[in-house]
């Protein structure tokens, strides 16, 4: 699974063919979907229109919140599958820890067995709602995709992780533009030392914490941005210091009142 990959989160479907192809000629071979962002049918166009062969590329997308029944949670992913008008999706994801996370979670395991998806995984699971997933699973996930970025680093999540062998990937890892990050004083004076943006340092921040990240963007320029990372390191200094910016709560209002207690006390772990 590539470390950089594009979220489509509200793009339309109209233009998410457009952003798509875009990303995968700038070197995205990672693109992040869902069935509740309406617009898979247009990843699944530009997958198709792009030239890479399908191999190359490593699409995620997240089953519909809403189901407590295998039935339903066959009716969803067949609905995502046709959508995308993909043979398989590479990475299957529990969007949220609501409808009956279990009998979904057994659901996807058959499913995987079945090879209709490379790997399966959670979204937005806290110590909360984990569990439900981890004990009884045969297959475990892969990675748990939750808001984190310099403000909300997530590093108890992370040690929390661990022991499963559960990868975590940032969604907003750049928080949304908020809370004036890309003016940060510390990431700006990181970023001269480098020649990088502060959106670039912020970045690299996660992606040297072990951190996959899906950085969000309609602008070709910004693509390219986000993904030229790998020709620099974050010295030991410049990673204590961005440490420093961590305020421990998330900034973007998500998930959901009922599940705020989860996202509010996830620096208990």
């Amino acid at each position: 699974m590539p470390m950089v990959g594009l979220g489509v989160y509200n793009i339309s479907e109209r233009e998410t063919q457009r952003v798509v192809e875009d990303a995968i000629s700038a070197g995205y071979r990672s693109i992040d979907t869902a069935a509740m962002y309406y617009n898979e049918k247009g990843v699944g166009d530009a997958v198709r229109a792009c030239g890479v062969p399908r191999d190359e590329l490593f699409i995620t997308t997240k089953i519909c919140d809403s189901c407590y029944t295998k039935e339903e949670t066959l009716r969803t992913v067949d609905h995502s599958i046709k959508q995308l008008g993909l043979d398989y999706v590479d990475l299957m994801l529990i969007h949220w820890p609501v409808g009956n996370p279990t009998v979904i979670w057994h659901t996807l395991e058959e499913l995987y067995e079945q090879g209709m998806f490379k790997a399966i995984g959670i979204s937005n699971f806290y110590p909360n709602t984990f569990p439900k997933i981890v004990d009884d699973a045969k297959v475990m996930p892969v990675v748990n995709q939750c808001e984190t970025h310099v403000l909300y680093q997530q590093r108890k999540m992370l040690e929390y992780l661990k022991p499963y062998n559960v990868a975590l990937e940032a969604w907003s890892p750049l928080a949304e533009g908020r809370y004036g990050i890309f003016k940060n004083p510390v990431l700006m004076r990181i970023g001269e030392k480098y020649g990088k943006t502060s959106a670039q340092i912020a970045l690299k921040f996660l992606i040297q914490n072990g951190i996959i990240i899906i950085p969000k963007t309609t602008h070709k320029e910004r693509m390219v941005e986000n993904i030229n990372l790998f020709d620099f390191t974050l010295s030991d200094d410049d990673l204590r210091e961005i440490r420093l910016l961590d305020t421990g709560r998330n900034v973007t209002g998500w998930p959901s009142d009922a599940l705020k207690y989860e996202v509010q006390n996830a620096n208990e772990i």
